[in-house]
C-alpha cells in the first residue's frame, strides 16, 4: 500500500519547494479604450515550440497572441493590456516544469495556458495549485488530470475533450467500420495509455465481437518515436489487422505515416487507421496524408464551419499566412474564458475568477456554447469524427467526408464515475498510477 503523504510526494515533486505567491490584485471597470489601460498583464504559456510537438506549440503560440489582440481590442481585462508570455519547453517534462516556475515566481502571470502533452501538464499542475493561479487546458486531455486524487487542481480547467470522451468517440468511430481485427499502437505516457483503455473500454461496448490482434504489452511505444517505426510497421504487416486504432501525434505521426508509405504505398489501404488526428497533421503531409482514414478531431475549422469561426480563420490567415490548427481553435477559446471570467469577477484573484468560470457558459470558435461544469471541471466540448477524403482543391490537405460533430453531453464521463474518481475507487491496490475509470464500482457494475 502506498501512504497518502508518498501519494501526494509522487505527483508533486519539486512542485512542493516552491513559495506560496500571493494572489494577484486587480479590480475595476473594463469600460476604458484600449489607449487607456491601466496597465498591463501577463498570461503565461510554456509551449513546445521545439520538439516533438512543436507543430502544436506554433499553432497555440500564435493563437493565443492573437487573442490578446482581441481582448486588448475590447479594452483588455479589468482595463489592463494582456500580453502573452511565451517560453518554449521543448516538449519535456523538466523544462515544462521550470518554465512554468519562472512565469509564476518571475514573470508574475495572472494565469497560464496548459502545455500540449499531459506528461507536461502534470508537472505543471501542482506548482499551479500551490501558487493559486488559474490554468486553461486546451491541449493536454488526460482525464486523471481533473480526477486522480493526487492531482485535482481547483485552478485547473479543461475546455479541450478529455481522454474518456475520446476514447469514447474513437471506440465508436472504430465500430462502425465494422472492424473484426484491430492492432492498436499509443504512446506510451499518460495520455495514451489513458485513451487507448477508454477506447478499449469503448469498443468493448460498441463493437463485443471485434478483437484486439496484438497483445496489451505491445500496444504501447516510447514517446517520443522519433524517427524510426520500422518495427511497428513490421509488426502490423505481420498481423494483417482490418483496423489499427492508433494516438500518436504531431511529429511521430507524420513520421509514421511517411515511413510506412515508403515500405508499402498501399499500406493504408490495406490497413485503414483509425486515430486521432488535426490541421496541423493534414497540413504537414498536405496530398501524401492518405484518404480513406477514420479521423477524430478536436476541433478542424473546416467541419465547424459558422460566421465567427469564418472571422478567425480569414484574420489567422492574413495574420500567419497559414490555415488555424484544431489547436489554435481552442486556445483562443481557452483565452477568451479567462478574460470573460476575470471581467465578469472585476479581479484578478484566482479563486473569484474560478467562481466565474465554473458552473457557467461560454460562446466559443466552435459553433456552440459550452459549460464548464463543477464536478471535475471539465467542458462539454464536443469531438469531429469522419474520413479523409480530397477537398478538390478547397484546401492544400484533405479534410473529412461524412464528418459528424459529436455532442460533448454524449461523450462527456458520468458523474458518477467522477466522483468514484476522485474518491480514490478506480485503482490497484492504491496506486495512483494505475488510476482507470473501467476499474471504478459503477463501470464494472454497468
Amino acid at each position: 500500500m502506498i501512504s497518502n503523504s508518498t501519494r501526494r510526494t509522487w505527483w508533486a515533486g519539486a512542485a512542493a519547494a516552491i513559495a506560496l505567491v500571493a494572489a494577484a490584485c486587480g479590480g475595476g471597470s473594463t469600460s476604458s479604450s484600449p489607449g487607456s489601460f491601466k496597465g498591463t498583464i501577463r498570461i503565461g504559456y510554456s509551449g513546445a515550440l521545439t520538439g516533438q510537438s512543436q507543430l502544436y506549440g506554433h499553432a497555440i503560440s500564435q493563437s493565443i497572441k492573437l487573442a490578446a489582440d482581441d481582448i486588448n481590442s475590447k479594452g483588455g481585462i479589468n482595463s489592463y493590456k494582456v500580453e502573452t508570455d511565451v517560453l518554449d519547453d521543448g516538449t519535456t517534462v523538466d523544462k515544462a516544469a521550470a518554465n512554468t516556475r519562472q512565469l509564476i515566481l518571475q514573470d508574475n502571470v495572472k494565469a497560464l495556458i496548459g502545455s500540449v502533452n499531459s506528461a507536461q501538464c502534470q508537472a505543471e499542475s501542482p506548482i499551479a495549485k500551490q501558487n493559486k493561479v488559474i490554468t486553461l487546458d486546451a491541449t493536454c486531455n488526460s482525464y486523471q488530470l481533473t480526477t486522480e486524487p493526487d492531482l485535482i487542481n481547483p485552478y485547473w480547467v479543461s475546455v479541450v475533450p478529455n481522454t474518456y470522451m475520446e476514447g469514447t468517440a474513437a471506440g465508436q468511430l472504430a465500430a462502425k467500420t465494422g472492424a473484426k481485427k484491430i492492432f492498436v499502437v499509443s504512446p506510451k505516457y499518460l495520455f495514451g495509455v489513458s485513451e487507448t483503455n477508454a477506447f478499449v473500454a469503448s469498443l468493448k461496448k460498441a463493437a463485443p465481437s471485434a478483437t484486439i490482434v496484438n497483445a496489451p504489452e505491445t500496444w504501447y511505444v516510447p514517446y517520443p518515436t522519433n524517427p524510426r517505426w520500422d518495427s511497428t510497421i513490421n509488426a502490423i504487416q505481420a498481423a494483417h489487422p482490418d483496423l489499427v486504432y492508433s494516438n500518436i501525434f504531431a511529429a511521430d505521426q507524420v513520421n509514421f505515416i511517411t515511413q510506412a508509405l515508403q515500405v508499402d504505398p498501399e499500406f493504408f489501404k490495406k490497413f485503414p487507421m483509425t486515430t486521432l488526428s488535426s490541421v496541423d497533421e493534414l497540413n504537414t503531409l498536405k496530398s501524401k496524408y492518405p484518404l480513406g482514414m477514420h479521423l477524430y478531431m478536436r476541433a478542424p475549422f473546416f467541419a465547424l464551419t459558422n460566421s465567427r469561426m469564418t472571422d478567425f480563420v480569414n484574420r489567422y490567415r492574413a495574420k500567419y499566412s497559414e490555415y488555424p490548427s484544431d489547436w489554435a481553435v481552442m486556445d483562443y477559446d481557452a483565452m477568451q474564458v479567462y478574460a470573460q471570467a476575470a471581467n465578469a469577477a472585476k479581479s484578478f484573484d484566482s479563486d473569484k475568477v474560478r467562481d466565474q468560470i465554473v458552473g457557467h457558459s461560454f460562446s466559443s470558435l466552435r459553433g456552440y456554447s459550452f459549460k464548464i461544469r463543477k464536478e471535475d471541471q471539465q467542458a462539454n466540448v464536443g469531438e469531429t469524427i469522419g474520413t479523409t477524403a480530397d477537398s478538390g482543391g478547397k484546401y492544400p490537405f484533405p479534410t473529412l467526408s461524412g464528418s459528424t460533430n459529436l455532442r460533448g453531453d454524449d461523450l462527456i464521463m458520468p458523474t458518477e464515475l467522477v466522483s468514484e474518481l476522485k474518491a480514490g475507487k478506480c485503482e490497484k491496490n492504491n496506486d495512483p498510477t494505475t488510476t482507470d475509470f473501467a476499474l471504478c464500482p459503477s463501470w464494472k457494475k454497468g
